[in-house]
């Protein structure tokens, strides 16, 4: 009899942590595991679920509750729907709550992992800080993205038992062989993303004949699009919103900028490097610099630094060659961030 799993998380709309979870879900499913997944919060589905994964949606609105209230009201859904379930192992995927969900299934019997997935230096409520700090212990494991996100994790909870598991990449397929001059970006459209600083940095390049096209949303939208019609270059910047399929963009693309301030393990990196792209990335604190080796197969600027990051971009422009060897070094992430190869190294540490 295959192995039930449970995974826990926010919800399924747009977003890298979704994505991360519905795609070690189907993943499974496919594989023969029995695959269930619970939401604690109420959203649209953004993201598709094979067909035998069984979904579970919380009863509550969250806006219509204090989030106190309303994690007091979650929290015997979690138990019974858990127990009605009965799976073999529970993943979490979610550093806002899972605090919360290890103190919710305490005593249930059921090995708990965690995964620590944002920027490790992130600030967080102070409430959850100390939640984490007291209760992570408490999970049978966590992963995290990278060494140095094991580092900050284990002094800030005191947590041993951490696994560092990159995450997989989901290769982009194009048929696209035209390149056009453009520069591409994905990624929810917050603050933290640095948006601002690649558009202030777009702005100032002397090749006008060079396009930038945004893909994601976010509540920052506005703001950015009322920046970019204060620079004047609204004929030049693109703004797709969520997409789905974004292959052609990316395809037709020639550079991928991530300008991040903080990150976890950023998808939308790997997947333009499996296009592949000639990438630029802020060096955050983790993240980038576990994946990039800097002139090789992908340039690092300083985050929030809009002239390092308009150097860069001059200097990609101005040298095709240069594009192209970053390129070719880039698409080795399908070979080193295999699906296969990753998710063997979870399934490694969960069932060991």
């Amino acid at each position: 009899m295959s192995s039930k799993i449970c995974f826990i998380g926010g919800g399924l709309r747009g977003g890298g942590q979704e994505r991360s979870l519905t795609s070690f879900a189907n993943y499974l499913a496919g594989k023969g595991y029995q695959i269930s997944v619970i939401n604690l919060y109420k959203t649209e589905q953004f993201y598709t679920l094979e067909g035998s994964i069984k979904i579970i949606w919380p009863k509550v609105e969250r806006s219509k509750h204090h989030r106190l209230r309303y994690a007091f009201l979650i929290l015997p859904f979690l138990r019974r729907a858990i127990k009605r379930i009965k799976p073999d192992v529970l993943l979490s995927y979610g550093e806002w709550f899972n605090p919360f969900v290890i103190l919710s299934t305490r005593f249930l019997g059921i090995p708990l992992y965690v995964f620590d997935r944002m920027g490790p230096e992130i600030k967080m409520d102070p409430l959850i800080s100390i939640a984490r700090k007291i209760l992570y212990k408490f999970a049978r494991g966590i992963i995290v993205q990278t060494h140095t996100a094991a580092r900050i994790v284990a002094e800030k909870t005191g947590a041993r038992n951490i696994a560092v598991v990159p995450n997989p990449v989901n290769a982009v397929d194009t048929d696209i062989s035209v390149k056009k001059n453009q520069i591409v970006t994905l990624g929810r459209l917050s603050r933290e993303k640095g948006h601002f600083v690649l558009i202030r940095a777009f702005s100032k390049l002397p090749q006008k004949e060079w396009t930038l096209h945004i893909v994601g949303d976010g509540p920052e939208r506005t703001n950015l699009e009322k920046e970019v019609k204060s620079l004047g270059i609204s004929e030049r910047v693109i703004f797709y919103g969520h997409r789905k399929d974004f292959s052609k963009i990316m395809g037709e693309s020639e550079i991928f900028v991530l300008p991040s301030f903080y990150e976890g393990f950023p998808n939308a990196l790997i997947e333009a490097m499996s296009v592949p792209l000639a990438c630029i990335s802020s060096d955050c604190v983790a993240g980038p610099k576990d994946i990039i080796k800097e002139g090789v197969n992908g340039l690092l600027v300083e985050p929030d630094n809009v002239e390092a990051l308009t150097s860069a971009l001059n200097r990609l422009i101005d040298n095709p060659n240069l594009r192209k060897t970053l390129a070719l070094e880039a698409f080795n992430v399908r070979e080193t961030l295999a699906f296969d190869k990753i998710a063997r190294q979870y399934l490694d540490f969960i069932f060991r």
